[in-house]
């Protein structure tokens, strides 16, 4: 595929997200997608990017993804989307808070014949929890 196809594909992904419509899911990702995010390796099969979306929307249910930039070669596309929302849920382990928050992420994506098929995230889940007046000492970034 071509590198602006690849970067479609990404769009869609984000665009996904962001309507919450994520069926579509099944159309983008792989069933054997893996996602390497703060140093772990997890599945990101439609059905295991499914139940992540459902929980971070239940933390945060105006959540959206602001994509900024998208770079393209070969088969990977690098996107620059930070994410902002309100924290009206429990999401991971912090209750909600009411507080709005705008976190920096970047994501590489491998796209083989039109499907994500691994991804490689870094978010600020140091800023993010700071935002939220949850920041601890010596916490970094993952």
């Amino acid at each position: 595929m071509s590198t602006e196809l690849n970067k479609a594909v990404v769009r869609a992904f984000v665009e996904t997200w962001n309507t919450k419509d994520f069926d579509r899911f099944d159309d983008l990702l792989a069933e054997d997608a893996m996602l390497t995010v703060g140093g772990s390796t997890i599945s990101c099969s439609p059905a295991a990017t499914r139940a992540i979306a459902e929980h971070w929307i239940a933390g945060f249910p105006d959540y959206r993804f602001e994509l900024l930039h998208l770079v393209a070669e070969g088969d990977l596309v690098a996107a620059l989307m930070p994410f902002s929302g309100t924290h009206l849920g429990t999401v991971l382990d912090l209750p909600p808070t009411g507080r709005t928050v705008r976190v920096s992420e970047m994501v590489f994506f491998q796209i083989v014949d039109g499907k994500i098929v691994e991804a490689w995230e870094d978010w600020d889940e140091h800023g993010m929890r700071r935002q939220l007046g949850e920041a601890r000492p010596g916490a970094g970034s993952d």
